[in-house]
C-alpha cells in the first residue's frame, strides 16, 4: 500500500524538468535585457553624436 502512494509517476518527472528548463529560460531573457538596455543606450549615443558633429 505505501508503495503505491510514493509512486509519482512519469508526468511529475516531466512536468518538473520542463518547469525547471523555463525557469532557466526566463532567467537567461531577464540577463538578456538588462544587457541589451544598456548596449541600446550606448548604440544611440553613438549614433547621436556622430550625427551632430557633421
Amino acid at each position: 500500500m505505501l508503495n503505491t502512494l510514493l509512486y509519482i509517476g512519469p508526468g511529475l518527472g516531466i512536468g518538473t524538468i520542463l518547469l525547471v528548463l523555463i525557469i532557466f529560460i526566463i532567467v537567461l531573457i531577464s540577463f538578456g535585457l538588462i544587457l541589451w538596455i544598456p548596449i541600446k543606450n550606448f548604440l544611440k549615443w553613438i549614433f547621436s553624436t556622430k550625427s551632430s558633429s557633421k
